[in-house]
């Protein structure tokens, strides 16, 4: 049991029945109260321990609050997990999966019946999952109620040995004009369970005391002045028509005063309700009739006000019923305290019945504490109106009353709403926990509060209106639980003389107040006949009850117990527990049948029932097998109205099924119906009719029936009965079942949907497959692992580049040798003339260079060893980068090239760099030889410098910082000196290396050599004393030719020159530089090869796609379509992008337009979102393998390397590959007599430690392998594919290129392909109609002959079922039916839509310029759904297809535009290009507006309105014309823009068609004048039509676009004022400012008189409202909203093609503010809320501290490893004598198995790091 509530303990009565209970299947009849709950619950632990498998018990209740209450008694009392679930949860949405989940998660499930069946009858759920049903108050098991549906369609056909256990409870089974017998045989034949009871008279449950209160009938009031009023001058308004049938029964029941409250309180309410009133819908007239109910509304108010202001408040509202933000009001209804009235003024206007009950509380004065009553009355109405009144009287202060109400079932009026705001179902729950707590203390309740819901305190019942069943009675009466409880039932007082009146205490009944004492009712009150006499009024118009009918009741009840017991004795029942009708329980079918056929007592519902069992042959429950979802009669309406939901429609009609009946006599059975079901044109199913039955109600069931097996065998509702939205595809993941809870709102956390932006992942970086070695050189290196000295022989491919730079007189020649070959006339594009000094303005253009292939070469290990050392040196002079290889993996070399260019001159690449000593000759003193040739220089790691001057006053101890002072100008003197570290304010202290000195404490190069440690190679003083020192100057060439340059970003800034300090870099000396044999011109030339080893290396990758894909792009166009903005090159894919998502929508519809000819608009677009979105196309990239081959990587020249992925870049370059000096010393005597430098020792002590050990060896820094790439990017790049492929080999070429990338079917060979398969479509469709013509002819005739038309008719339906027929798309001859009886009747009444007549069909074609071959496709195109007129389908189909058509023609062409427009720019463009409102104008200017086949009034009603605006506009723009002196220019904004003309005419040819069509036309007319969405959809529809009679020809397409839609792109749009749409510029102002948090808020308008703009919008900013206004649609009001904007703060709107969009920032300054405080409103309007700049303030700090955090690590972490780098060359060093140097020219390799290990360690001596 539950620890936190007490358990309750059964006892012996419960106990028996649960006995009972568990021998079969029961219902438990006991007193309300009695405590029928928990014997369910030891039902629900019994089975919960028994469990096998994965079964759970459902306890099944009717109303929301006794799932509640009985979920939580359940909890209390067992250990099970019970969950809850009502309909308001969505779990009518889930599917098979989530119910499995709830299945696992759950023991016990709570919940209302219809969620039971709409699960078993979708095959969500299944009966044999269950061993356990309870049902909760079960004698609701009738006629159509879910609880006998349940078995009725589940339980009966249901295995017998797979059944659940039923398990009831009820009061009392009793209904109307039933006999005991009849209703406990019909409710055990319903439930197959006996009824069980047993005698609780004996005092073991406390009944309240039952009395009667009589009443005299009230007199016949006349109706109030308020009625008369609201009735002359309101009359057709549906609310007072339905005040006026209610009236008469308020006016005898409640009386006069309480028809006037009744009257307020629908006024109000009807107020309320206006305010969220929807849009008008597409009825008849709707437009007009909710104007003219707003015209009513504004009388009813104002005589409201006139004549219902002496008993109400005048403040509406403090109404009750208000609707306020507080969810919870205390003491909600004594607002109107102010306006009580004492009961003597009040009793005359109140009926003797209301009279009666206000004394019958007023005894409660003196001990309000004590009461808790609840009221019950039969109306809804009554229980307000009775809380309004109580209100009022002065001397019931001491009442605090509310209403509990149930949800109406239909919404049939203001009335509907509850007192409190809020829900129905919210203010209930608060009305019961307000009354147990005692905050309320009388309630009037509805028959809602009889059935279940536990109301403890609860100590008198009243029944204001007399109970129409025993039933009612005794569950009433069991709401009076507490101890010595009323139960109070008012009778009127008929025969105040007969002797049967009930025994009531005096004190309860007034026994004088007879009619001549009750008040006197004012004359103008009373009723008259013409003669003026006053009618009597014995009687009320309804019969009220009598004490004779209460008598009855109880009398039945009595009867109930007797027959029960009586029942129990015959069969021999001898135990406590009385078991009623056990004989006819277990004979339960023949009793089924009996009650179904023979009874008099059964209902409307049992005898339809036994009607189609055994009269309606074809009448069945149609199974899903996959699910074992059913079909049923009772069920197929309500799928029929969700499918019809779910159908694509827009706001202007309201889809439904129709339901059509015609009557046919038939001898034997009377008049039989026939229902004919229509759906609407865009559904699945046209017309179906259905079977004669003997009544409309089954006639519509039985065609609904037919229908929705029809849907469902078409593919229209899937397996589980629900509109199919997208088939065949993997659903979204549910909101999982098991998170799902009653009171669970909590969001659950949501996973990034892939393709997204923001969802990033680390690729591999792709190396071309020419730089890896192939597969037999790997193959051959294999087999000779065991000589892991040795590589292989391997064949190389070898080009000539001839390099030329524009500064260089002359080209060099060089040549690269490749692993495999590349691919032919292959030419690499680089920008190079953009540095031509002599062409200004600069040249943008590329200069392609192609390598000239030499043929193929083997190359064995030494020959490849050579040629990597050449490759690496020469590496190391152009990029200062030294290179080591893995000789196994290289698959790309440098190697010099012979004189004549034939080959390789190997000897040279081996001599070439051999000479590395240094410039110093031992006595030498002329040095001027060196001006002007290149060194290599060990003091600046390695840089190559050129030699600019000798100086010859200079040597290495000379004072150089004081001389290049004095040479630059500067006094030393006057140079403050440099603050030591400490001192540095704000700086952060870095730490020094070891052993060295600040630049400003260096004076010579000696000292200098020292920092360096290079002290190795310095010779003595003695040596180097007047040998002079050389002015250098860096050699930096530029290396980024792949894009061009603004302001040669790359080239080389000259050396800051020190004004104090060492001149580092600027100098040198004979003793640290080598002689370089490269010449500067050489350089200048080499320095391309970075640029084109990286462009070759983009080409081939995109090479390799273009190859791997077959696209049909050219490899350019591919390079650029995988290059991604990210690398900053020259080309990106942006542009392309934005074409190819036109191209992909454009094959993708195209595609699922043909393969799916019976799928409306709605899967349509379904599947198209889920072909063209960014998941899918991400799947595709990475299935195709394309993340790899992304160009997204910058040009960064740390890093280069040759092509290939056996290349690494050292981290230093050592000294001893720059220069060999013989001056080189293996250990370093301290010199402190020669020099001031610090003792190098410092870095040697312990050189021999095993830390120097291990950091000896060096390792090389690997290329980067991965980088990180959006999801978005990678599936982006299909997109820009698909754009390449279309630039350059047009629609066809993208259509090849989407079936290579996956997007379309291979089958989709080519553009006839899909016409062809159209074709056949249609063909078979026609063919299964002449088929199912025959067959219907076939049985007409044969039924003929036995003349039985009506059987023919039956039969026919079920043929046309059984195929696979569609009954539209169809053009008229396919349609028309054959001679014989009319099946499919026609509705002509609702048809309004009329046949296309040959003279407008051929005026549509000589607009369109286009003749139709078949028509039908024509009429299709112009028929809306809201037509029905069942020989064509709707244009959503077509309007689909158009809309995919000219967004690809309009972004092609602003793709195409001159000068090139930015993706951003073609999408501002396009948005206004492809809107509706432009649209609709080209269709009306050209007059097709009048072809619309449709049937909705209001569609008719707003063309016809817009056609007038826009008339209204362009008459007003011709006289602004024709008078310019007229209105304000500023109204209209700037003048047209005249462009420059295109280089190609857009639209030529049909300026002739379309000159006057646009006449008077003002600018920008689609912002001017709004149009609704049928227009710009029917001339999409109609490009569709041609695309589709045209055998999807696109050039026919092409040739209607050009003629219809590019004029007027030419005239308004490319050539005129193009502002931005509101929304975006109100988005670019905002951002502009620096606020990102600008949204909308929309909502519905609270003035409900306003007609014309229902809906407002708001401009938020950080949640403040900045904006707002009004507008017709949503859609309108977030426009106008930002319009409004725009005004106030003055915003300008730049041309959206071509004008400067930054322009949208520049703001003028407020009027009002000071010269000194320049401020725009919009600052003053975002200033105050938005905390944008002070968010990014903080976010820039955090990522500026993290950045240098990040740095300092990285410094300390570079500092540690030069440190170590050192100390390992040192210790090498000194075990290395100064005579035995190596051969320098062994350059280290990579670490692989071969001897160069060995030379590696030897040959790093001295070095710094680069």
């Amino acid at each position: 049991m539950n620890e936190q509530t007490t358990a309750l303990t059964p006892r012996d009565y419960q106990l028996a029945l649960f006995e009972r209970a568990l021998r079969s299947n029961s219902i438990v009849m006991l007193e309300t109260g009695a405590g029928k709950t928990l014997v369910a619950v030891l039902l629900i632990e019994w089975f919960a321990q028994r469990a096998q498998g994965r079964t759970v018990r459902v306890f099944l209740s009717n109303t929301v609050a006794l799932v509640r209450q009985q979920a939580r008694v359940i909890a209390a009392n067992t250990e099970q997990r019970v969950l809850e679930y009502v309909g308001a949860m969505g779990v009518d949405d889930w599917d098979a999966a989530a119910w499995a989940r709830t299945w696992q998660r759950a023991d016990v499930l709570v919940m209302t019946p219809q969620v039971l069946l709409n699960a078993l009858r979708g095959g969500r759920a299944q009966l044999a999952n269950i061993d356990l049903l309870v049902f909760d108050e079960a004698h609701h098991a009738r006629g159509s109620h879910p609880y006998a549906l349940l078995m009725r369609e589940f339980y009966d056909h249901a295995d017998p040995t797979s059944r659940p256990h039923i398990f009831g409870m009820t009061a009392s089974p009793l209904a109307a004009r039933q006999s005991a017998e009849a209703a406990v045989g019909q409710l055990q034949a319903s439930l197959d369970a006996s009824v069980c009871t047993m005698d609780l008279t004996a005092g073991a449950q406390a009944s309240p005391t039952a009395m009667c209160c009589e009443y005299v009938l009230p007199p016949a009031y006349a109706a109030t002045p308020l009625t008369a009023a609201l009735a002359a001058d309101c009359a057709g308004a549906r609310v007072v028509e339905r005040g006026l049938r209610t009236v008469p029964t308020v006016l005898a029941l409640l009386g006069p005063m309480a028809a006037d409250l009744m009257w307020h309180y629908y006024v109000q309410q009807w107020r309320r309700a206006a305010a969220i009133r929807p849009p008008p819908g597409s009825a008849p007239g709707a437009a007009e009739e909710a104007l003219q109910d707003i015209v009513w509304l504004k009388r009813a108010l104002e005589i409201d006000r006139t004549h219902g202001g002496e008993l109400l408040d005048p403040a509406p509202d403090t109404l009750p019923g208000a609707d306020t933000d507080a969810m919870h009001p205390v003491l909600p209804l004594r607002a109107l305290g102010p306006r009580c009235r004492p009961w003597a003024e009040l009793r005359a206007r109140l009926s003797p019945q209301v009279n009666r009950l206000i004394g019958i509380l007023l005894q409660w004065r003196e001990r309000p504490s004590e009461l808790r009553a609840i009221v019950f009355v039969a109306r809804r109405i009554t229980a307000v109106l009775l809380t309004l009144v109580v209100s009022l009287v002065a001397e019931l202060d001491f009442v605090r009353a509310d209403v509990l109400l149930g949800a109406a079932q239909k919404q049939s009026g203001t009335i509907d709403r509850p007192i409190r705001g809020g829900s129905v179902r919210t203010a209930s729950q608060l009305t019961l926990a307000d009354f147990a707590d005692g905050r309320l203390n009388v309630v009037f309740a509805t028959q809602v509060a009889e059935e279940g819901v536990d109301i403890q305190p609860c100590n008198l019942v009243i029944r204001f209106d007399m109970p129409r069943t025993a039933t009612s009675l005794i569950q009433s009466r069991g709401r009076a639980r507490m101890a010595d409880s009323q139960f109070i039932v008012m009778v009127p007082r008929v025969d105040a003389s007969a002797e049967s009146q009930p025994e009531v205490p005096d004190s309860l009944i007034n026994r004088d107040e007879s009619a001549e004492s009750q008040p006197t009712v004012p004359e103008d009150l009373l009723e008259r006949d013409a003669d003026g006499r006053v009618l009597d009024a014995d009687m009320l118009p309804e019969h009220r009850g009598s004490y004779t009918d209460y008598l009855k009741l109880v009398h039945l009840e009595e009867c109930l117990r007797d027959w029960c017991r009586a029942e129990s004795a015959a069969a021999g029942d001898t135990g406590p527990v009385i078991v009623a009708g056990s004989r006819a329980h277990h004979e339960y079918g023949r009793l089924h049948y009996r009650l179904r056929v023979d009874n008099d007592d059964a209902d409307a519902d049992t005898l339809d029932e036994a009607w189609l069992e055994h009269g309606d042959r074809q009448g069945r429950i149609y199974t899903v097998t996959a699910t074992q979802a059913r079909i049923t009669y009772m069920s197929a309406v309500p799928i029929l109205h969700t499918y019809v939901q779910h159908l694509p429609q827009d706001a202007l009609c309201r889809l439904q099924p129709i339901f059509d009946f015609e009557q046919e006599p038939k001898p034997g059975h009377g008049v039989l119906f026939r229902c004919c079901v229509t759906l609407p044109s865009n559904a699945g199913v046209r017309r179906v009719a259905g079977p004669l039955m003997p009544n409309k109600k089954l006639a519509k069931q039985a065609a609904a029936y037919r229908t929705a097996k029809k849907l469902h065998q078409l593919g229209a509702i899937d397996d589980n009965l629900a509109p199919v939205v997208v088939s065949d595809e993997p659903a979204p993941e549910e909101a999982a079942a098991e998170d799902v809870a009653f009171d669970d709102s909590a969001p659950r956390p949501r996973r990034k949907p892939k393709g997204a932006r923001s969802s990033t992942e680390s690729y591999e970086i792709a190396v071309p497959q020419c730089f890896v070695p192939s597969e037999a050189a790997k193959e051959a290196e294999e087999d000779g692992e065991a000589d892991e000295a040795q590589v292989a022989p391997r064949t190389w491919h070898l080009y000539l580049l001839s390099l030329k730079h524009p500064s260089t007189d002359a080209p060099s020649r060089i040549i690269f040798a490749s692993a495999r070959q590349l691919p032919a006339d292959i030419a690499v594009p680089l920008y190079i003339n953009q540095f031509d000094p002599q062409i200004q303005p600069r040249d943008s253009s590329t200069t392609a260079l192609q390598p000239e292939y030499l043929g193929a070469q083997t190359l064995d290990a030494a020959q490849l060893d050579t040629l990597a050392q050449f490759s690496s040196k020469l590496f190391a002079r152009i990029m200062h980068m030294m290179l080591s290889w893995n000789p196994r993996e290289i698959g790309s070399l440098l190697a010099p090239a012979r004189a004549d260019g034939s080959g390789i001159d190997f000897e040279f690449a081996h001599t070439c760099f051999a000479d590395r000593n240094i410039v110093y000759r031992e006595g030498k003193t002329d040095y001027s030889d060196l001006v002007g040739t290149l060194v290599m220089d060990a003091l600046d790691h390695g840089h190559i410098k050129i030699v600019k001057e000798v100086c010859t006053s200079l040597d290495i101890y000379s004072d150089l910082r004081t001389y290049h002072a004095e040479m630059m100008g500067v006094d030393l003197a006057n140079v403050p000196a440099a603050p030591p570290p400490a001192e540095a304010a704000g700086q952060q202290v870095q730490k020094k290396r070891k052993g060295s000195k600040s630049k400003q404490t260096v004076k010579t190069m000696a000292n200098w050599t020292d920092i360096k440690r290079l002290n190795r190679l310095r010779p003595t003083r003695q040596v180097a004393a007047g040998v002079p020192l050389l002015r250098v100057q860096t050699i930096s060439p530029t290396f980024n030719y792949l894009n061009l340059a603004p302001q040669h970003a790359d080239a080389p800034e000259p050396p800051s020159e020190p004004k104090f300090g060492y001149p580092d870099g600027l100098y040198t000396s004979p003793f640290f530089c080598a002689r370089e044999p490269l010449q500067p011109d050489a350089i200048a030339n080499l320095s391309l090869l970075p640029a084109f080893f990286t462009r070759l290396g983009q080409l081939l990758l995109a090479h390799e796609v273009q190859s791997k894909l077959a696209l049909p792009a050219q490899l350019h166009s591919v390079r650029e379509a995988i290059t991604s903005s990210s690398a900053n090159t020259d080309l990106s894919y942006e542009r392309l992008e934005t074409l190819g998502d036109s191209v992909l929508k454009y094959i993708a519809t195209v595609m699922l337009f043909v393969a799916y000819p019976d799928a409306h608009e709605g899967i349509l677009t379904s599947r198209r979102g889920r072909i063209i979105c960014n998941a899918n196309l991400f799947t595709l990239s990475t299935r195709l393998k394309l993340p790899p081959h992304i160009i997204s990587l910058v040009f960064a020249k740390r890093d280069v390397r040759l092509p290939g992925a056996g290349w690494s870049r050292m981290p230093f370059i050592p000294a001893k590959w720059i220069c060999i000096s013989p001056f080189f010393k293996t250990s370093m005597p301290a010199e402190g007599a020669e020099t001031d430098a610090e003792p190098a020792g410092a870095l040697d002590q312990d050189p021999k430690s095993e830390e120097s050990k291990q950091r000896s060896s060096v390792e090389p820094i690997p290329l980067s392998t991965t980088r990180i790439l959006s999801e978005k990017t990678v599936a982006d790049v299909i997109e820009s594919l698909l754009g390449a492929s279309v630039r350059d080999a047009g629609i066809d070429g993208a259509l090849a290129a989407a079936r290579a990338l996956g997007v379309v079917d291979s089958a989709w060979t080519s553009w006839a392909a899909f016409a062809r398969v159209w074709r056949s479509a249609v063909a078979t469709r026609k063919r299964k109609m002449a088929q199912l013509s025959t067959m219907r002819s076939e049985a007409i005739a044969g039924a003929g002959q036995a003349d039985d038309s009506a059987d023919a008719n039956d039969l026919l339906q079920e043929m046309q079922l059984d195929q696979a027929d569609v009954l539209f798309n169809l053009d008229a001859e396919a349609a028309a039916p054959a001679p014989g009886p009319e099946l499919f009747f026609q509705v002509s009444q609702h048809v309004t839509g009329t046949a296309l007549s040959d003279a407008a069909a051929r005026q549509i074609e000589a607009t369109l310029g286009y003749t139709f071959s078949d028509r039908a496709v024509l009429v299709e195109a112009l028929t809306h759904c809201s037509s029905l007129d069942v020989t064509s389908s709707s244009y959503q189909r077509l309007e689909f297809l158009g809309d995919a058509l000219l967004d690809f023609f309009l972004t092609q062409r602003y793709y195409n535009h001159e000068p090139a427009l930015s993706p951003h720019r073609i999408t501002l463009v396009k948005h206004i290009a492809a809107s509706n409102d432009l649209f609709a104008i080209i269709l009306v200017c050209h007059g097709l507006q009048r072809h619309i086949r449709h049937s909705s009034p209001i569609i008719r009603d707003v063309i016809r309105d817009y056609e007038l605006r826009l008339s209204h506009a362009r008459r007003l723009w011709k006289e602004r014309q024709s008078h310019p002196d007229m209105g304000n220019d500023d109204d209209d904004g700037p003048e047209p823009v005249e462009r420059p003309s295109k280089s190609r005419k857009l639209g030529a040819g049909a300026k002739d068609h379309c000159t006057d069509l646009y006449a008077d036309l003002p600018p920008e007319a689609w912002n001017a004048v709004r149009a609704p969405k049928v227009l710009g959809d029917v001339l999409e529809s109609l490009v569709g039509a041609v695309f589709v009679d045209s055998g999807m020809d696109h050039e026919a397409v092409r040739g209607v676009y050009e003629r219809v839609l590019s004029p007027f792109l030419d005239r308004f749009v490319d050539s005129g004022k193009l502002s931005l749409h509101p929304v975006i510029q109100t988005l670019l102002v905002c951002q502009g400012w620096g606020c990102d948090m600008i949204s909308w808020e929309s909502g519905t308008d609270p003035n409900p008189l306003e007609f014309t703009n229902r809906y407002i919008s708001h401009v938020t900013a950080h949640g403040q409202r900045i904006s707002t206004a009004t507008g017709v649609s949503p859609r309108d009001a977030k426009h106008n909203a930002s319009e409004a904007l725009l005004t106030m703060i003055g915003a300008s709107a730049p041309n959206a093609l071509d004008g400067d969009l930054s322009a949208v920032h520049d703001l003028a300054a407020d009027q009002e503010t000071t010269m000194a405080n320049q401020e725009t409103k919009l600052d003053k309007l975002l200033k105050p809320v938005c905390t944008c700049a002070e968010r990014r303030r903080v976010e820039g700090e955090q990522r500026a501290a993290a950045e240098e955090e990040k740095r300092r690590l990285e410094e300390e972490a570079q500092l540690r490893e030069e440190e170590a780098l050192l100390q390992a060359v040192a210790s090498d060093a000194d075990a290395v004598e100064t005579d035995s140097v190596m051969d320098c020219d062994t350059v280290v390799a990579s670490k692989v198995p071969s001897a160069k290990d060995s030379a590696m360690d030897e040959d790093i001596e001295e070095g710094e790091v680069v």
